[in-house]
């Protein structure tokens, strides 16, 4: 389900804080924020529960929210039978 136009797009007051920082990498718990231009070729390393996951962010990344690019869960794998 999407968020209202009405509302707007939500970025968490942790990441705006970034907003004057020079380096271009971020180190971030915030899955549910919403990536903004301001981003753009910046390296945002997302905690996914485990570990942090670097993610570079592109043109095609533009609305979209953090938590799409830091995968969970590991998939399964199940042994071939003989």
């Amino acid at each position: 389900m999407n968020r209202s136009i009405w509302k707007g797009i939500w970025v968490n007051p942790e990441l705006k804080k970034y907003s004057n920082i020079k380096n271009n990498t971020i180190l971030t718990m915030v899955r549910n924020s919403t990536i903004v231009p301001y981003y753009l070729d910046k390296t945002i390393y997302i905690y996914n529960g485990n570990k942090y996951i670097g993610v570079t962010i592109g043109y095609q990344a533009l609305g979209r929210k953090l938590g799409e690019y830091s995968i969970t869960k590991k998939p399964a794998k199940f042994k071939k039978k003989k």
